[in-house]
């Protein structure tokens, strides 16, 4: 996607991160206190543009609705880009290819488990893309 000028996190391993993410929420003591040791517990599972210097954690409780608003510079960018480019392949599309072998194939090589730690790492790191 090269009309867009703002990095992204880049996950490179969806179920190990929604593993990682699952800890964080039954474990709080195991998240990340920075985003140097972020970066560490993430090596090899996603990878952090330049322009994150720090982390924040939000977890709702049974009671309280959650909205999670995307920065407005990347929903800027990502409509622009959409508008742009807004036939073909959806961009991105590829990273996420476990929607369509879960949804759409009879005999999925993904598990259940393993599509649930795959939908967490992308509703909790999703970018406007």
């Amino acid at each position: 996607m090269a009309d867009r000028t703002i990095p992204r996190i880049k996950i490179l391993d969806h179920v190990k991160l929604g593993k990682k993410i699952c800890e964080w929420s039954l474990k709080p003591d195991s998240r990340p206190k920075d985003i140097r040791e972020m970066k560490r517990q993430l090596r090899g599972i996603a990878t952090f543009p330049p322009r994150i210097k720090g982390v924040a954690y939000v977890q709702a409780d049974l009671a309280t609705f959650v909205v999670r608003v995307p920065n407005a510079d990347m929903v800027r960018e990502s409509l622009k880009y959409m508008r742009d480019h807004n036939t073909g392949p959806y961009p991105g599309a590829k990273e996420l290819y476990y929607y369509v072998e879960k949804l759409a194939e009879d005999d999925p090589d993904i598990t259940n488990l393993d599509f649930l730690y795959s939908r967490i790492a992308d509703y909790t790191i999703a970018q406007c893309k």
